[in-house]
């Protein structure tokens, strides 16, 4: 994507030359004259970087720095001058300016100025990525099998075409964010944001605002504008985990943005113009919701451009195995084990295994068989959980069926007792570690701290 570079001065001649220059060089160049027409661009097309001529007819450009900066913080503003002043200099940092260069000044100068301040807004981006969460690892990807064989060869073809909206099918703990990452880290994009938004993890009424971000005073408690998710993504991937569960009154908004690439934000008038990629998941029937009335028809079609299907583990054959041994040599390195590897019955019992968590389920328990075994194999044994005397939910359901339900049942309280006992156990194996726990239980960090106020 062609970075936007907004030359406000003047000078005709300056406005001009410089323009062309910085087109030349693979920008994308507005002009402006005066202060107004350049309020009027920030608005418009929300250019990444600014050169402000700090005299302008009738105008001083401090001021419009200060009116800029109120339209968007986060742009990036080199005053430019013909009249050397440290005074003038230093008011412009303070206001929020980038730099301060004096007239005249050399184009490849303003070039390497341009990639330094890029390089620092992505620095930002990444850093403000590293803070909400951390990008996954191909790990649950990784296999033999003809189905996910045609899946990376799909991943492939989709990296070359980044403009093309992608659904990523599958059950729970296939491996989807994997996927998406995947066809993000090999893209023209993958030097810039990859943002994932899980649509079930967040409130239903906070998540229009979490997306598309909101104005100032557009409700109680927003004292001041905020950037949304999309807005923070421009020129990278947004990938929408679990986009099924999203509220049927946002998917017309999610609509159009898929449609136009532009959004208000809440309580604004102002279309935004953003250069980003669609990935979107579920585990959800659409097509079912769809007939339920659940899920917008012509949204379906928008985000199933190119379906990518991921088969459950229990489909794949020795892939199985593939994953067991790849997880037994992360987590001996992990956890300083010299675990050989798997007997021929365990194996056996891999193989056999349903496993409903799919990939997540398995790398769960290998890591938690890793952790405690001491054998030179795993065995089938060490597969099983380990019974424990006090709160066992299995020695429970050990009594006969007509002692199951005798006076007093409630499925309401045994579904509780329940919950209780694999949260506990869970924790006590994620070290209390919340994110990690809900993963390891198949749940979203904000289904887990619900059931954390509920029980605990």
């Amino acid at each position: 994507m062609k970075k936007k570079i907004l030359i406000v001065d003047d000078e005709e001649i300056i406005r001009l030359s410089l323009g062309e220059g910085l087109n030349d060089l693979g920008y994308k160049s507005e002009i402006a004259s005066n202060g107004k027409e350049a309020i009027e661009i920030v608005k418009d097309s929300k250019p990444h970087v600014i050169f402000l001529d700090m005299r302008l007819s009738g105008e001083n450009g401090l001021d419009i720095l200060s009116e800029i900066k109120k339209l968007d913080n986060d742009v990036e503003v080199v005053i430019m001058t013909a009249y050397g002043d440290t005074e003038s200099a230093v008011k412009a940092i303070k206001l929020g300016a980038y730099d301060y260069i004096n007239k005249p000044f050399d184009l490849l100068e303003i070039d390497m100025l341009i990639k330094r301040i890029i390089k620092n807004l992505e620095l930002q981006k990444k850093v403000f990525l590293l803070e909400k969460e951390k990008q996954p690892s191909l790990e649950f990807i990784t296999g033999e099998h003809p189905l996910m064989k045609d899946v990376f060869k799909k991943i492939e073809i989709l990296a070359q075409n980044d403009e093309v909206t992608v659904l990523i099918r599958g059950e729970t703990g296939t491996g989807k964010e994997f996927v998406a990452s995947a066809i993000h880290n090999n893209s023209i994009r993958k030097d810039s944001t990859m943002l994932k938004i899980n649509c079930s993890s967040i409130p239903p009424q906070l998540l229009e605002s979490e997306l598309f971000g909101y104005e100032k005073n557009a409700f109680t408690g927003a004292n001041e504008k905020k950037k949304g998710l999309m807005e923070i993504a421009d020129g990278g991937t947004v990938f929408l985990d679990e986009i099924g569960d999203m509220p049927i009154e946002l998917q017309p908004k999610l609509l159009r943005f898929i449609e136009e690439r532009k959004f208000k934000r809440v309580g604004g008038l102002q279309d935004i113009d953003v250069d980003i990629r669609i990935i979107a998941a579920t585990n959800k029937d659409l097509e079912e919701a769809i007939k339920n009335k659940e899920f917008r028809e012509d949204l379906y079609y928008r985000l199933n451009v190119v379906p990518v299907i991921l088969p459950p583990l229990r489909e794949r054959g020795n892939d199985i195995l593939l994953l067991a041994n790849k997880f037994l040599i992360d987590y001996n390195h992990k956890f300083n084990k010299k675990i050989e590897g798997f007997t021929e019955n365990s194996e056996k019992a891999l193989l056999e295994y349903e496993w409903q968590g799919n990939v997540r389920e398995l790398k769960n328990v290998i890591e938690r068989v890793v952790l405690l075994s001491d054998g030179k194999k795993i065995s089938v044994e060490d597969l099983l959980l380990k019974k424990n005397d006090s709160d066992n939910v299995e020695n429970h359901f050990l009594k006969t069926e007509n002692k199951i339900f005798d006076d007093g049942f409630s499925l309401e309280k045994e579904v509780e007792r329940m919950e209780r006992y694999y949260i506990k156990q869970a924790l006590k194996l994620c070290d209390n570690n919340y994110s990690k726990t809900a993963e390891m239980l198949g749940i979203s960090r904000f289904a887990f701290k619900r059931r954390i106020d509920k029980y605990f």
